[in-house]
């Protein structure tokens, strides 16, 4: 358990870039009457009230940290932290540790501070499935990093390569993430030869496996730690940044959503969000 003399820091980011291959502005768009980026920094700003009311956490500071002005000026209506960063960084987690560079230089950060980098791209994130990840990480000192994952039983899209699939070992520390069906269900698709991605198009039963949510908490250390990692064969082989981390052979943990996820990259992603806001407008 962490001293209570000493108490955690929570830096909740939301990187937010402007460009998308498939949804241009997606931050930008419209889910019922308010932008993408309205409802991830409002659930944010929720999740930060849940979070200030843990007993062993001391402040919860929101940051939204984007490259375009017209962002800037909506996160700014609703009161939240808005730091601008270059537009050429290249992934979530390179935008989070610069906006943090430049909060540094006002609100000190401990190394032992919790850094949770949210989804912008997600407007309806469970809160609870997040709570418990940093919860986890308040009472274990030692994990560097976290992440979440949601139990799936769909054979389907076990084979799809857009869904990062995890194993982990008997607690609960990644073993590996990958775009391929992981782990190899012999029972279910045999070993005999046969064309295994053939037997799949045609496979019947239930899979279970592991979905990989993209949501990270890393101690503050670690985070900067993180960014003098050079990238690593296994991350460029299956393009995930995760991988360099585990290369390196740190411990990620991995906390099980209850929570399906629901991310927005696409079209018929964005019009399924619209029905979901009906929900909660």
């Amino acid at each position: 358990m962490i001293d209570l003399t000493d108490k955690i820091n929570v830096f909740i980011v939301i990187p937010a870039r402007f460009a998308s291959t498939r949804l241009p502005g997606k931050p930008l768009l419209n889910i019922g009457k308010r932008t993408m980026i309205s409802r991830v920094t409002e659930r944010a700003q929720r999740l930060a009230k849940l979070l200030s009311e843990n007993k062993n956490v001391k402040n919860v500071n929101l940051v939204v940290a984007t490259d375009h002005d017209e962002i800037f000026a909506e996160v700014h209506k609703l009161n939240a932290m808005t730091v601008m960063t270059d537009s050429n960084l290249k992934n979530g987690t390179e935008r989070v540790f610069s906006a943090l560079k430049e909060v540094q230089k006002k609100l000190p950060i401990k190394n032992q501070d919790i850094v949770l980098n949210i989804q912008g791209d997600e407007p309806f994130f469970s809160l609870e499935d997040v709570y418990n990840l940093v919860e986890k990480m308040l009472n274990q000192q030692e994990i560097p990093l976290g992440t979440l994952a949601f139990r799936r039983t769909n054979s389907k899209m076990f084979f799809e390569s857009s869904i990062v699939k995890v194993i982990c070992d008997n607690k609960q520390n990644a073993l590996y993430f990958s775009r391929a069906p992981i782990p190899y269900p012999k029972d279910i698709l045999g070993a005999s030869g046969i064309d295994w991605l053939e037997k799949a198009q045609n496979v019947q039963q239930e899979i279970s496996f592991l979905h990989h949510v993209g949501v990270y908490s890393f101690r503050y250390q670690a985070l900067c730690d993180y960014m003098t990692l050079v990238h690593s064969s296994l991350e460029q082989h299956e393009s995930l940044e995760q991988l360099r981390a585990l290369e390196a052979g740190w411990k990620i943990l991995v906390s099980e959503a209850l929570t399906e996820p629901f991310g927005i990259d696409t079209e018929d992603d964005l019009k399924q969000a619209q029905l979901i806001a009906q929900q909660y407008d």
